[in-house]
């Protein structure tokens, strides 16, 4: 059985399995390209420009958007496809008629055709890891060391999350093969099901993959007029974390929900150079200015029963356990939907 299936979907396989190998060879041979002429590798920095180094990230950043889409795509042209086809043409009729169980017909077809695609993207993921980051966890340049790899779309398309997607996506586009038995209705649906996965993991699941740490910032310091680095420990600037929630909270660690509009800082008219002030002076007046204003936040803050300002984040340390973590409950979902899927199965008359 496992001979048939592979002489079958023997093209489907190599178009699923090359694309992701090949897509991952362009972003190394670009990477050592740009490697070469210093370009730092940033998403979007200067997307679409002309010049040589600009040209190198415009690949580089394509390269990453590929990924993310991947998973998409194989679901609705292979996962669909694998099933359908023979569905719609009443050709399944052949296999279901021979000494063939339903089920091992079924298992057959996903673990010969879906794993070999997957085993290629968790390859893709470790290419764009390295080519994004390198040996340096931190990546090579100055917005790299202070964006986090959890946040959206970084985390996709690195390391094992891709892989992870594309079993979920070629499981949804098989499942939903079956359930239709329609090819464009089942491409339409894993399109929109896959993606809504995606968006779904960084936006309300992957915060609850541990605590988070938790940042506590006097009024002082969150209200000062200055930069939050200012007043930060030297030890934490530089580096990455992933920013979930930022609240006020009171003195006993309760959330404080201001109402819309509260304590507005009043800008007033803001102090501008006399002619015959010197720069030192200007500067004490503009610090004055704003320690004034600063307070009259604090003290309406205070009434409002504030005492200080939490930020709660993930260190980048954090990546792998959750890299590992969402691609077991992506195989996890995969797992069910195929079980489920069975009960298509059997409901498929020859």
């Amino acid at each position: 059985m496992i001979r048939v299936t592979w002489r079958q979907f023997r093209g489907t396989i190599l178009v699923g399995v090359l694309t992701p190998l090949l897509l991952a060879l362009a972003i190394a041979a670009v990477t050592s390209v740009a490697s070469r002429i210093g370009s730092p590798y940033v998403l979007f920095d200067c997307f679409g420009l002309s010049t040589t180094t600009c040209l190198t990230e415009t690949a580089l950043t394509l390269g990453s958007l590929a990924t993310l889409a991947l998973p998409v795509v194989l679901g609705a042209f292979i996962g669909v496809t694998v099933f359908s086809r023979d569905i719609e043409r009443g050709t399944h009729v052949l296999g279901l008629t021979q000494a063939v169980g339903r089920m091992r017909w079924y298992w057959t077809r996903v673990l010969v055709v879906f794993t070999p695609v997957v085993l290629a993207m968790v390859v893709l993921g470790y290419v764009v890891l390295w080519s994004r980051f390198g040996s340096n966890p931190y990546g090579g340049s100055l917005i790299d060391a202070i964006t986090s790899r959890l946040e959206f779309p970084t985390f996709g398309t690195i390391g094992v999350a891709p892989a992870g997607y594309t079993a979920l996506g070629l499981v949804v586009g098989s499942s939903t093969a079956l359930l239709l038995r329609n090819t464009i209705g089942a491409m339409i649906l894993t399109l929109v099901a896959t993606v809504a996965v995606i968006v779904a993991f960084p936006t309300v699941v992957r915060e609850h993959y541990a605590t988070p740490e938790v940042r506590h910032l006097t009024l002082d310091a969150s209200e000062s007029g200055r930069s939050v680095a200012y007043v930060m420990d030297p030890a934490d600037i530089g580096r990455p974390s992933w920013p979930v929630d930022s609240y006020y909270a009171n003195s006993t660690e309760q959330r404080i929900d201001l109402p819309s509009g509260a304590c507005p800082l009043d800008d007033g008219q803001w102090p501008e150079p006399r002619p015959d002030e010197t720069t030192a002076a200007f500067d004490r007046r503009l610090d004055d200015f704003i320690a004034n204003r600063s307070q009259v936040r604090m003290d309406c803050l205070r009434s409002l029963g504030a005492d200080h300002y939490d930020n709660l984040f993930f260190e980048d340390r954090m990546l792998w356990r959750f890299q590992f973590t969402e691609a077991a409950l992506c195989l996890l979902l995969a797992a069910v939907l195929a079980g489920a899927s069975t009960l298509s199965v059997r409901r498929l008359r020859p």
